[in-house]
C-alpha cells in the first residue's frame, strides 16, 4: 500500500511541475505580446529623436506624461519633427545643468521652454517657430 502512495505522490507532483511551466511560459509569451504590440504602435519607437536637432527634449522612461508625450512626437515624426533626447533619468548631472523642474520639458537653442504634456496641436506650431522639422530628404534616411 505504501508503494502505491509513493507512487501517487510522485504522479501529483509531476502534474503540478507541468502545469507550473506550462503557466509560466504562457505568461512570458503575453508580456512579449504586449511589449510587440508597443513596438508597433509606435509608443516605443524613437523616430522622432535625433542627435542634431535644435529642440532637447528632457524627459525620463519612468514618467508616464513623458511617455504619452512620445505618442505625440511619433506621430509628428512622421511630418520631419524632431527632438534631441535628454534623458533626465539616465543623466541626473541634467536637472541641474539645465535647470529641469519636471518632465517632460522642451528647451529651444534659445531657451525658450515648453514644460509639462503638450498636445499635437500645442506642440507642433512650438516646434515650428524653433526650427524643429528636418528637411523632407533627412526625414526619409
Amino acid at each position: 500500500m505504501e508503494n502505491k502512495n509513493w507512487l501517487v505522490g510522485l504522479i501529483a507532483l509531476v502534474i503540478i511541475v507541468t502545469v507550473s511551466i506550462i503557466g509560466f511560459s504562457k505568461l512570458g509569451n503575453k508580456n512579449s505580446a504586449i511589449n510587440d504590440n508597443r513596438a508597433v504602435s509606435g509608443v516605443v519607437s524613437e523616430s522622432f529623436f535625433a542627435t542634431d536637432a535644435k529642440v532637447m527634449l528632457f524627459y525620463s522612461d519612468q514618467c508616464s506624461w513623458c511617455n504619452k508625450q512620445k505618442e505625440v512626437l511619433a506621430r509628428l515624426a512622421v511630418e520631419g519633427y524632431r527632438v534631441k533626447p535628454m534623458d533626465v533619468g539616465a543623466d541626473q548631472s541634467l536637472w541641474e545643468a539645465y535647470k529641469i523642474n519636471g518632465t517632460p520639458t522642451f528647451v529651444a537653442e534659445n531657451g525658450d521652454r515648453l514644460e509639462g504634456y503638450q498636445t499635437d496641436d500645442k506642440l507642433k506650431p512650438w516646434l515650428d517657430a524653433h526650427g524643429s522639422k528636418q528637411p523632407a530628404e533627412q526625414v526619409n534616411n
